[in-house]
């Protein structure tokens, strides 16, 4: 490890400025402006991201992003009480990218543009620009192959971002919280001799499976006192405080329905009203549209999958050893898979259907923590037959490490006073009885 361990610790640094630097794919935005207003858009924040001006009806524009001619689809259409645009794309789009498009639509309305179209004095244009172009609505709508549209809300979007950053977390503090129980509960029988009694009575391979059983069954408890005790919380406040919940979300494709029965409204901020609600309804109405019952579900199915194949690994360094420090030299490679996707999260929760998130996903030494990462962003992102693939793989894979586990347990449960080698770990995987 005196060799090895730099190195570790330097892909550490080293993979995520990679797939950060490399793993993001270059978004081509088309953009049908009937507004004539946003002539220039460019992103100096995001070198990834450019723009290409089109011509013709939305309906044609929406085909050419079907045909991953472009990434998305900028549509601002000419609405004299209200600038209201819409994004279309066939894949999720990062809070990143909609972000700068926001900022770009910001950065490009030109002061005569300002003063032509709502006859602004010069001398209050600058308060304008720094209130009013804040209210610039961006919708995000998503098509399928088929042609269906799905209206998204960018604020929901970064509740989906939110959620999968807390699960991903989560189930990566419960996977090591409960595989180093396994790990020091093992190391402290064998260093009090206790391991010695129990193998008279049982095998060693029932006494390995039955502490990571015991201790799965203590962190589901805790986990669905968790999940039941939340959702008691949600409910109590839902019924206490109505006020703050109702109503639903107004966004800019709701804006731009209305505002033709809202002609008399002249005052362009009176429609910017119209999307106001406050920020406890926004986070309801986001938290809506996110499928928990399947989220719950998989993140306990994962918890046990992750929790199974690290702890059944945790057991075979607990057996293989005689004190604390030498499980340093083991722990650091097997630990390294799950905290590079933790170093990852932002990058996968932000683009959950790239290539990156996808083969995190697969692996699945990093597979609990970036699957329920990506899960929030809805079924069009995560697909049934990659759920089924990850699972399958992933149950495969604890089968495996059991096996692994249980050649090394039965040797090393009742071995003291030697130091333990990878090669001697790979003697005993060899021994036929």
């Amino acid at each position: 490890m005196t060799v090895l361990g730099p190195v570790l610790l330097a892909a550490l640094i080293i993979v995520p400025a990679l797939v950060t630097l490399y793993g993001t794919e270059k978004t081509v935005i088309a953009v049908l402006d009937e507004t004539k207003i946003f002539s220039k858009l460019n992103s100096p924040n995001d070198k990834d991201i450019s723009y290409v001006y089109v011509k013709g009806t939305p309906d044609e524009r929406k085909q050419d992003i079907i045909d991953k001619k472009y990434t998305a689809l900028l549509y601002i259409p000419d609405n004299p009480y209200t600038i209201a645009g819409m994004i279309y794309a066939t894949s999720t789009l990062n809070t990143g990218v909609i972000s700068n498009v926001l900022a770009a639509l910001k950065r490009n309305m030109s002061h005569e543009i300002l003063i032509h179209n709502f006859n602004i004095d010069q001398d209050s244009l600058d308060t304008y620009i720094n209130e009013q172009t804040n209210s610039i609505n961006l919708g995000y709508t998503h098509i399928d192959k088929d042609g269906n549209e799905e209206t998204k809300d960018s604020f929901n979007r970064a509740i989906q971002f939110a959620v999968g950053i807390v699960a991903g977390i989560l189930i990566y503090l419960f996977i090591f919280m409960y595989g180093s129980m396994v790990l020091r509960g093992v190391l402290e029988e064998k260093s009090n001799r206790i391991v010695e009694i129990m193998v008279s009575s049982v095998k060693p391979i029932q006494l390995m499976i039955g502490k990571i059983t015991g201790v799965v069954l203590i962190g589901l408890t805790q986990i669905i006192v968790w999940i039941v005790l939340t959702g008691v919380i949600v409910l109590i406040f839902q019924l206490n405080m109505p006020s703050l919940i109702d109503g639903e979300q107004v966004n800019a494709t709701a804006i731009m329905q209305t505002v033709p029965q809202r002609a008399a409204m002249t005052d362009p901020s009176a429609i910017y009203a119209l999307a106001e609600q406050s920020e406890a309804g926004q986070v309801m109405n986001a938290l809506s549209e996110i499928d928990f019952v399947r989220l719950i579900i998989l993140f306990l199915f994962y918890f046990m999958g992750g929790y199974f194949l690290y702890a059944t690994l945790y057991a075979a360094v607990g057996s293989a050893v005689d004190n604390d420090t030498d499980t340093q030299q083991f722990l650091l490679p097997l630990s390294l898979p799950l905290l590079l996707t933790l170093i990852l999260s932002t990058f996968v929760a932000d683009n959950p259907d790239g290539q990156v998130a996808f083969w995190l996903s697969i692996i699945p030494f990093t597979s609990p923590v970036s699957m329920l990462m990506r899960l929030p962003a809805g079924s069009e992102v995560v697909p049934t037959w990659e759920l089924l693939l990850s699972c399958s793989i992933l149950l495969l894979t604890c089968i495996a490490s059991a096996w692994v586990a249980a050649k090394i347990y039965r040797t090393g449960i009742l071995m003291y006073g030697k130091k333990i080698s990878y090669k001697e770990l790979w003697k005993w995987l060899r021994y036929k009885n």
